[in-house]
């Protein structure tokens, strides 16, 4: 049996994280963590295949996270997912947009099904 994918949440809100280690541990092998600095050391560390991203957080970022991780060498290949409250705004997605990882824009109050459809075209490179 093939290795099952690495997802990495990075989330400050813990039902948000156990919502979604519920719908893809199934699946995917899941790790979270609940700050960008966190998130940041374990996708270092794991190299997972994908990063579901949310963008206020204390300490670093999503907007921090995404630039880093970009710009890291070991880490710039990881595609992410940025999901986040529904009060984002036009000027955060552009700045996210800029960064060539960052390969979905979606807000939390998004469908479990939608998230799981995007994750699965990340995954499987329809969303490039």
């Amino acid at each position: 049996m093939a290795d099952k994918k690495r997802i990495l949440v990075v989330d400050d809100t813990a039902p948000f994280i156990n919502l979604m280690s519920g719908v893809f541990s199934t699946d995917y092998e899941v790790d979270t963590a609940t700050s960008g600095t966190s998130g940041f050391e374990k996708a270092q560390k794991n190299k997972p295949d994908l990063i579901l991203l949310d963008v206020n957080m204390p300490g670093m970022t999503g907007v921090e996270f995404a630039r880093k991780l970009s710009a890291c060498r070991e880490t710039a290949h990881i595609p992410l997912i940025v999901i986040t409250a529904s009060d984002y705004d036009s000027l955060t997605q552009s700045l996210l947009k800029k960064e060539h990882n960052v390969k979905v824009f979606m807000t939390k109050l998004s469908p479990v099904e939608t998230i799981k459809e995007k994750v699965a075209a990340v995954l499987n490179k329809k969303i490039l």
